[in-house]
């Protein structure tokens, strides 16, 4: 029962981006493990004589390695999130891909990301030809941010700066 709670709940704290339901669905886990090591534990020394009287506190060394396995992996999640981490670069590349496929774009360069709680947080810099007027660069940009936020959600915070390509160095001006 504690192993579907925690595949029901972990699948929960993914959909959301949520960390602490995701720590909640651990402490199903690991109460899950907790049971079946005891059981083990006991129950050999129980069935199997004094002789097997070592499985209780081997099953409890070995419970306990996991769950501080598992800690240990939930820490690391939140402190990278606590000192702003990228994203992974898949959905880097991801996200990438999105702005790239904007007609007029030329560069991205700049990405920056992060978690913000169950939000991601983008900003880059988009480089379009100088002679692109902003009234249109900004519509690319608007499309670019629309497309994103339907990827990732309506709460992604987005940040586009625009500026014209760079030839040899320089920005290129408008002609």
């Amino acid at each position: 029962m504690k192993e579907w709670a925690y595949q029901f709940t972990v699948k929960a704290g993914k959909k959301y981006h949520s960390e602490a339901v995701v720590a909640n669905a651990w402490h199903h886990r690991s109460d899950a493990l907790s049971s079946i090591g005891t059981m083990i534990g006991i129950g050999g020394a129980i069935l199997l004589g004094d002789k097997w009287a070592v499985l209780d506190p081997l099953a409890a060394i070995i419970v306990s390695a996991f769950i501080i396995k598992a800690a240990w992996g939930l820490v690391m999640q939140s402190v990278n999130e606590l000192t702003d981490a990228s994203l992974p670069d898949a959905e880097e590349n991801e996200i990438m891909a999105i702005a790239n496929a904007e007609e007029g774009v030329c560069e991205i360069h700049n990405l920056r990301t992060r978690r913000i709680g169950n939000r991601i947080a983008i900003e880059m810099h988009v480089r379009m030809p100088g002679d692109t007027s902003l009234y249109i660069a900004h519509q690319h940009a608007s499309e670019i941010e629309c497309r994103l936020k339907e990827r990732f959600g309506a709460d992604t915070h987005i940040g586009i700066h625009l500026e014209p390509i760079k030839i040899n160095g320089k920005y290129q001006a408008p002609e």
